[in-house]
């Protein structure tokens, strides 16, 4: 297939587990409903974010409840792949984890965040959180996708893993997201488009909600980028919406034949 529609979701996470869960879900339907066979919700998207909040609503991802269980049962119930973030219990300890279902519901695979966010004086998730150690990479379609999360975007001699001189070049980075809006506002943008022309990739980038009541208010503005850093879709920063655009093979093998980076040596 040389198109592959992809959806990065804005979610608004509130203090009712089960409203925000059922939202996400009925998002999720919408961008299927559009033709998405990738959909992607945000970091954290189960509970509000934060290291205070972050043990309470923890889960194990084999137990396909809450989050997981929102996520397995919509990528069934509309035959795509889903993605998201949750915090999760294994081995006796909390991960940063972005689980991925295949169109039968069942778990494709783990990436569990590797630069856990530190942004002195608001936040330090090293403090409660196990920082994962390897790269993540699965295939949706005919499409090879490079799992990330939010702070990881600030690391590009990580990304480079996934660029066109790497390990495992990815036509699709997923970077599930949680924000800050102190930093969202002259950081966010500027990170997803430079990790698109890095990568020569597409970038799926999902976010929280922007929320004025929030103690530690997040960005919203989720988007999706081309190879090219052009911004394809890009959803408000403070509701629930949808930024949805088709990934073309013809389009990353265009931008990788005008500026072959893979071709030069490290």
């Amino acid at each position: 297939m040389s198109l592959l529609r992809v959806a990065a979701i804005n979610l608004r996470v509130g203090v009712d587990k089960r409203d925000t869960l059922s939202r996400a879900a009925d998002l999720v339907a919408r961008a299927a409903a559009d033709g998405a066979r990738f959909v992607a919700l945000p970091e954290c998207f189960v509970g509000k974010y934060g290291v205070e909040h972050f043990p309470a609503h923890a889960e194990d991802v084999a137990a396909m409840e809450s989050g997981c269980g929102v996520l397995a049962a919509a990528a069934r119930r509309h035959s795509i792949t889903t993605t998201g973030g949750i915090i999760e219990q294994h081995d006796g300890k909390l991960w940063n984890s972005m689980p991925t279902f295949g169109p039968d519901g069942n778990l494709v695979t783990v990436y569990r965040k590797v630069h856990l966010s530190r942004v002195l004086g608001i936040t330090s998730e090293s403090d409660v959180l196990e920082a994962g150690d390897a790269t993540t990479a699965y295939g949706v379609d005919d499409f090879h996708v490079g799992a990330a999360c939010c702070f990881d975007l600030r690391f590009p001699e990580w990304l480079r893993r996934y660029g066109p001189r790497g390990a495992q070049p990815a036509d699709v980075l997923c970077a599930p997201s949680a924000f800050l809006d102190v930093t969202g506002k002259p950081h966010w943008d500027l990170l997803l488009r430079r990790t698109a022309l890095d990568g020569q990739c597409y970038v799926v980038a999902p976010n929280v909600a922007f929320d004025e009541a929030d103690e530690v208010p997040l960005h919203g503005r989720s988007a999706v980028v081309d190879p090219w850093g052009d911004v394809l879709a890009q959803t408000g920063g403070d509701a629930d919406d949808i930024a949805i655009a088709d990934v073309s093979r013809a389009r990353i093998d265009e931008v990788r034949r005008k500026l072959p980076l893979g071709s030069w040596p490290e």
